[in-house]
């Protein structure tokens, strides 16, 4: 006997605003980015400011990407005909793949605006970004949005509105990503960060990982004859392991040594910055727009 899922997405209402699960993860991994940097600025050779302004950018830019990859990608057919919708993050449709390219370009845009290497900062982050990665896919499960295949092991879950027990592959995925943490920590430990040992350790164990967990996803779309984003797993992992046979066999770069420069006056507009980024994930409620989704899973036959 599987499990029943009938947990609200709603965590409470305040002043009669609605607080999702899946946005408080959002919420929860910025604030543990926030955390990390600070943890690894005197490495990066930041001061207090430095971390603020980079924490806004990263925010800022993954809300981005992961809600104009999500519109590109997967729910074209629906804000096609609806593009007053495309800002109200309210109605939900977030995609993990924008989470990764938003962060690319934040990482680009920092390291120029900081002077940092571009490869030393995406290093030190990644153990970062596969937290965002596994708490949100946790946040996934919570609210329903994405499922698996059907099953009969005795974990099957039923989904609402959903026919027969599924593999509960956000729970799969964000387990993966978890535990890439630690790997991560240990990676950098022995290949310190601009070496891109640590990049390419996550690209490939994520995007390998999650090519083989996806196998057991039911996606609301197709692309060529696979889910869309089991292209990009494909070409995370092949990307990640070219860039690790290339990392190890060259020498260490010679980065010169950083230091924190001297505490710098830090603008009252950055921590409020920071504050709104970390609040508004909190008014997300799923990965998929809900009318959107609904309508897929209602459709005789179900299609985009």
């Amino acid at each position: 006997m599987g499990y029943v899922h009938n947990i609200d997405p709603v965590m409470f209402t305040v002043a009669g605003l609605e607080v999702y699960w899946y946005g408080f993860a959002y919420s929860s991994g910025f604030a543990f980015m926030l955390a990390w940097m600070a943890w690894q600025r005197r490495s990066l050779g930041w001061s207090a400011r430095e971390v603020l302004l980079a924490g806004v950018i990263f925010a800022a830019f993954i809300l981005i990407g992961a809600r104009i990859f999500d519109i590109a990608v997967y729910e074209w057919d629906w804000y096609r005909e609806k593009p007053a919708q495309i800002p109200q993050l309210w109605r939900g449709g977030m995609a993990s793949h924008g989470v990764l390219i938003g962060a690319v370009l934040a990482a680009v845009l920092t390291a120029w605006l900081t002077a940092t290497p571009v490869l030393m900062l995406i290093d030190s982050l990644v153990v970062a970004a596969a937290f965002i990665l596994g708490i949100s896919r946790i946040g996934n499960f919570i609210e329903g949005g994405v499922i698996g295949t059907v099953t009969t092991l005795p974990w099957g879950v039923k989904f609402p509105d959903v026919e027969g027990f599924r593999h509960p592959v956000a729970l799969y995925d964000g387990a993966k990503n978890l535990l890439l943490v630690p790997l991560l920590m240990a990676t950098l430990r022995r290949w310190p960060a601009g070496r891109g040992v640590a990049t390419a350790v996550f690209l490939l164990g994520y995007g390998g990982l999650r090519f083989l967990v996806d196998q057991l996803r039911d996606y609301e779309s197709v692309l060529w004859g696979l889910g869309p984003g089991q292209w990009f797993n494909l070409a995370m992992a092949v990307a990640g392991a070219a860039m690790l046979a290339i990392c190890l066999r060259r020498p260490a770069p010679a980065w010169p040594a950083r230091t924190p420069p001297a505490a710098a006056r830090i603008p009252v507009l950055l921590p409020i910055a920071m504050l709104a980024l970390l609040l508004l994930p909190l008014s997300i409620p799923t990965s998929w727009t809900r009318e959107y989704i609904a309508i897929l899973r209602h459709a005789e036959p179900a299609s985009p």
